[in-house]
């Protein structure tokens, strides 16, 4: 599960937990669950222990902080030209650049 904390966060913890007990799924300890995150809060953490055998919780530089060979851009852009302005910023950064893009946030 990728961004699990903003998941959890969000409140998809039911459906979450909905996957793994009740639909068919090996129980905890005869599968393998692996939770991603730039941030993992202990809050976070404890609740992702549910669902994890043997938790090992690994830290690759400071969590809950920025890199600084990351560049974070927010661009507002109308609904109708999102598409072609994300082709072109990614055409302008050139096949080496590596682009992570999110979208479509759970509200409520």
């Amino acid at each position: 599960l990728d961004e699990a904390d903003r998941m959890l966060d969000m409140g998809c913890e039911p459906q979450i937990r909905n996957i793994v007990e009740n639909r068919g799924m090996p129980p905890t300890g005869d599968r393998q669950t692996l939770m991603f995150s730039a941030t993992f809060p202990k809050e976070i953490q404890m609740l992702a222990r549910d669902f994890l055998d043997n938790y090992i919780f690994l830290a690759v530089g400071r969590v809950g902080s920025t890199s600084d060979n990351i560049t974070q851009k927010i661009v507002w852009v109308e609904d109708r030209d999102k598409r072609s302005f994300l082709l072109d910023l990614l055409v302008a950064a050139g096949p080496e650049c590596l682009t992570l893009v999110f979208v479509e946030t759970k509200r409520g």
